[in-house]
């Protein structure tokens, strides 16, 4: 059969997809040739070159030409510009001849891998073609160039390409933000170190090629995004077995799910973190009519564990009581402890009896909140974290660290010997700035003295640890104000007396209901609507003492000096006349965090990941802490540098 006259009109039709390109890009602004990698690349910029062998890589990964000799032949997307009597094209349709026979285009192209993609060296009308033929993969001989270390985001992201590479041998994910790749491996499943098998890989790629499909179908919702970061957006919130086999329709209802996270992924903004309560007034006829028409709102508050078993979730149910106590008939609550097995369908449950708020107060359920937030987008859904930076929920929490600031004061004014002992709890987003506040508190009243750090999720008994590195005083983890008294019981800073007992000295409390109350006002008053009118922002509520959310208790019995001291300090940080980080700050290491003129933004602060230089110990590994507690260090952990001291 002779293939020519067939391969001929190819040609015509890849030459108007290479026209119609060129011309859109000018239009548009837009370069319209393929990139030369020598016009972009400095060698003095590179670490060198790896041979990687042959294999099949991805069509849409190659971007480019190695030598501008070539470039003016093939529009950006690899489409013929030149007429179709010239030599170029008899070639092309030679090879286009080749493709259509039983045998096909056998031979590998050469090409030169760089920061995750491709340019092509030998080879060039062969990608044409295979291109134009709409053709996944192309079989090439690769080339790797390895830039040079440095603190961009981008390269930063690469390296932790190359470890992903050599655990999956996948080229198809681009990611150009440090920590996308980490979250994919977990997202998929795997421990960080995991090797994929073969099985796993052809599993994967077959459920890839069709997400994929689903998305160039909807290009205007993906807001520019690569489809690797739409493909983590929803593999965080969706089980990629539960995507794959999912028809068309179904993928693409899955996809626009998640469009608030692009958004915001799109926008490459910092989160909105709310530091305090905002309210926005109504008339007096407004709120009269309110009272009059409006229904209840209708809030389920969903715990990871029983309020009998756990004191986290106790403090939370109490919070809720609190919230319907304060606001009566306004609002309508109801309490649920997820099912292990099945939290989603614990949300569903909630969803499906009226629910128009969750409130989900533990990190371990964000994936299933975001589920649920995904497929119900007029759900209102809170999850208590940290700077969770996804668009589709919001988070909350408290700073807990200005309340640690005056436990650190009470315990260095009431040192009289031995060490002070300090008790965190994960490694995870405002950690670190919990425990320096703590630091500069007993600096302030005990400038000499060290703190000597534990962990509860590495030690099983953190207090026995300090008490054997000769601590006499010990502030422990916050606790719930309901069940924290005047006469010290439930405080957690103590210290150790002669007899072996532990005086009480103070404690930081959480004030749940508090939040709630403030945070439903907020939402009852448009406040919710005034902090992210479009849903297109990750927003984060992060209030502090001012708030009421947070506090510090101390028993009757502590010194009247040293109650007073607390008492001024807690009355100058509610009237904003702390500003905890605003003062020379030294790390472990001896490097100057800040010489005082600094001001950290709340984002620097949650983000801490070091420790001042009068505490002793480090911040754990994962691998460091026990297995029950990884989960949430995983989904909160601190990442970078500092996270070792001595």
């Amino acid at each position: 059969m002779n293939y020519r006259n067939e391969s001929l009109a190819e040609y015509r039709l890849a030459l108007k997809k290479g026209q119609k390109y060129y011309h859109d890009c000018l239009i548009q602004g837009v370069f319209p040739f393929p990139q030369v990698l020598d016009e972009i690349l400095n060698e003095s910029s590179t670490m060198g070159r790896v041979e990687m062998g042959t294999l099949d890589i991805p069509m849409d990964r190659i971007v480019g030409t190695l030598a501008a000799g070539r470039r003016n032949a093939f529009a950006g997307n690899f489409m013929p510009l030149l007429d179709v009597n010239s030599e170029f094209a008899a070639k092309w349709v030679s090879l286009c001849a080749a493709h259509l026979t039983e045998t096909g285009i056998t031979d590998p192209i050469t090409v030169l891998e760089y920061m995750g993609r491709f340019y092509v060296r030998e080879g060039h009308k062969r990608t044409s073609v295979l291109r134009h033929f709409g053709a996944p993969t192309i079989r090439a001989t690769v080339t790797r160039i390895i830039p040079a270390w440095s603190e961009d985001p981008a390269v930063l992201a690469y390296y932790e390409f190359m470890k992903f590479y050599r655990l999956s041998s996948l080229y198809h994910l681009r990611f150009t933000r440090p920590g996308c790749y980490p979250r994919f491996q977990a997202a998929m499943g795997f421990e960080e170190d995991h090797v994929w098998t073969e099985e796993e890989r052809l599993s994967f790629l077959s459920f890839y090629w069709s997400f994929r499909s689903a998305c160039q179908s909807m290009p205007a919702l993906l807001h520019g995004l690569d489809v690797s970061d739409v493909l983590l957006a929803c593999m965080e919130i969706y089980n990629w077995k539960t995507l794959d086999g999912l028809d068309a329709a179904e993928m693409s209802r899955r996809i626009r799910s998640v469009e608030p996270d692009l958004r915001y992924m799109a926008d490459d903004g910092p989160s909105n973190v709310s530091t305090e309560p905002e309210t926005q007034e109504k008339s007096v006829l407004g709120k009269l009519l309110d009272g009059l028409t409006r229904a209840p709102l209708s809030i389920a508050f969903i715990h990871a564990l029983s309020p009998e078993r756990s004191a986290w979730s106790r403090g939370h149910e109490q919070g809720r009581l609190f919230l319907q106590q304060a606001m009566g008939d306004r609002v309508s609550t109801e309490s649920f402890v997820a099912d292990a097995e099945d939290p989603d369908r614990t949300m569903e449950e909630a969803v499906a009896r009226g629910a128009q708020v969750l409130m989900v107060t533990a990190a371990t359920l964000l994936a299933p909140a975001r589920r649920v937030a995904a497929l119900h987008p007029q759900l209102k859904v809170l999850v208590c974290a940290l700077s969770v930076p996804f668009a589709g929920i919001r988070t909350y929490y408290t700073r807990t660290y200005e309340a640690k600031f005056i436990t650190g004061a009470v315990a260095g004014a009431m040192w009289n010997g031995g060490s002070i002992g300090y008790i965190a709890r994960y490694p995870i987003l405002g950690e670190a700035a919990a425990i320096n506040a703590f630091a500069l508190g007993v600096r302030m009243t005990a400038p000499n003295v060290n703190i000597q750090l534990a962990w509860s999720s590495v030690d099983r008994d953190p207090i026995r640890a300090l008490v054997d590195r000769r601590c006499r005083i010990i502030s422990g983890q916050e606790t719930n104000v309901q069940e924290t008294g005047h006469d010290g019981s439930g405080m957690s800073t103590i210290q150790m007396q002669p007899n072996g007992a532990f005086l009480p000295l103070a404690s930081a409390c959480w004030n749940w209901g508090r939040l709630y109350e403030q945070m439903v006002n907020n939402i009852l008053s448009g406040g919710w609507e005034i902090t992210d009118p479009g849903r297109g922002n990750a927003v984060n509520y992060w209030w502090g003492m001012n708030s009421g959310v947070i506090d510090v208790i101390w028993p009757e019995s502590l010194p009247a000096g040293v109650a007073q001291l607390a008492d001024i300090l807690r009355e100058n940080l509610l009237l904003g006349h702390i500003h905890l980080f605003h003062c020379r700050m030294q790390d472990q290491q001896g490097l100057v965090r800040n010489d005082g003129e600094a001001w950290l933004t709340p984002e620097e602060i949650m983000h801490m990941n070091w420790l001042m230089d009068n505490v002793v110990g480090t911040i754990p590994t994962l691998e460091e802490i026990m297995p029950m507690a990884r989960e949430t260090t995983r989904l909160l952990s601190l990442e970078g540098e500092g996270k070792k001291g001595e």
